[in-house]
């Protein structure tokens, strides 16, 4: 995925030092690790983004709602615009509707706001997805059921981690791609098309590590907050985002050896 709306990259110190390096023929561990670093404070500035915030919010809720006797009401009392039989076209269709409503409110859109959206909806597809039975032999009730188990403290856990997983490896690949286009070629960082695949999977196994801290305290934070609030608000979402980016930061630090 390329950028989504900035059209370079952005331009402090341990940015350029990150192009530096893709130029100057340094590991790919070692882009990683400094795009990761260069990356630090724009993850912790995301967690104020109002689309991230209400992603987290909507992957707090959904299973939720879906423990009630009518799913669809209890996702539109979320502000879910869903209409008619809840399948899972509908649901991740209403789901992108109410963030990109969201969006609309923004004087300008954001990439981690559009990036934050792509990573629900596509951890909601895999989730959701996985346990239908089938593309043809779907009835209704069935995304009901899939989506409450999510509920589970640690399917929620797990959920949760494909959420940020996602969403930190394409943040960094969002902005590498910038400059990484042109380091394809005869005598350039990537000599073709498998060197730069070969760069994503290790950009895709450092975030992996990074985020694999979020299971430790996600689920335990769903199910104590629905039970000492009986849901999730904007307050909710904005706090536990702002703890996972917190986490997944001092993770980044660790994992490249950095002082904390």
């Amino acid at each position: 995925m390329g950028h989504i709306h900035l059209g370079v990259l952005p331009n402090s110190k341990k940015w350029r030092e990150v192009v530096d390096l893709l130029t100057g023929g340094a590991t790919d561990a070692d882009i990683v690790a400094a795009s990761a670093a260069a990356a630090e404070q724009d993850l912790l500035d995301a967690a104020r983004d109002p689309v991230f915030v209400e992603a987290v919010r909507l992957l707090a809720t959904i299973p939720a709602a879906a423990r009630s006797d009518d799913f669809g009401q209890a996702l539109r009392d979320a502000d879910v615009p869903i209409k008619g039989t809840v399948d899972l076209l509908t649901l991740i269709g209403a789901v992108g509707q109410r963030l990109d409503e969201v969006a609309r409110q923004r004087a300008r859109p954001s990439d981690i706001g559009e990036l934050s959206r792509r990573a629900l909806l596509s951890t909601l597809s895999m989730h959701i997805g996985d346990q239908l039975p089938g593309l043809f032999d779907v009835v209704p009730g069935d995304v009901q059921r899939a989506a409450s188990t999510l509920g589970n403290s640690r399917a929620f856990a797990s959920c949760t981690r494909s959420f940020f997983n996602r969403l930190l490896s394409e943040s960094l690949r969002s902005w590498l791609d910038r400059t990484m286009s042109a380091q394809i070629g005869s005598g350039r960082h990537f000599s073709g098309v498998r060197d730069r695949a070969a760069f994503d999977m290790a950009l895709a196994q450092y975030s992996s590590e990074a985020t694999r801290i979020i299971r430790e305290f996600a689920g335990g934070w769903y199910g104590k907050t629905l039970y000492r609030d009986g849901g999730f608000n904007t307050r909710h979402a904005a706090e536990f985002g702002a703890v996972c980016f917190k986490k997944i930061t001092e993770e980044l630090r660790v994992t490249r050896g950095a002082d904390a």
